[in-house]
């Protein structure tokens, strides 16, 4: 796994600076199981580049334990929701 605790502390920077939305809310063909008002609640970490995502609750919870697989948008790789990482941000509860 990668050491993601650098990105917390500065999650913790930013979450107390401003409101973060979930990062696929500019997602450009749309998608489901999101809720494009909702704060981000997880920041989500590929497993191949490493690559970082801020998700709501809804979005990250489809993830997480119904979608076949996500795709990493840098890599062009899709890959099994439990190879990825769901970390919440500061306040947050586990899904």
């Amino acid at each position: 796994m990668l050491d993601t605790i650098p990105d917390i502390e500065l999650l913790i920077e930013l979450v107390d600076m401003e409101d973060l939305r979930c990062g696929d809310v500019n997602h450009p063909r749309g998608i489901s199981f999101h809720t494009a008002e909702a704060s981000a609640e997880f920041l989500i970490v590929a497993p191949c580049c490493g690559d970082r995502g801020l998700l709501c609750r809804t979005r990250s919870y489809y993830l997480k334990y119904q979608a076949a697989t996500i795709h990493c948008m840098r890599c062009d790789a899709r890959w099994a929701p439990d190879r990825y990482q769901f970390i919440p941000l500061p306040g947050v509860l586990p899904i």
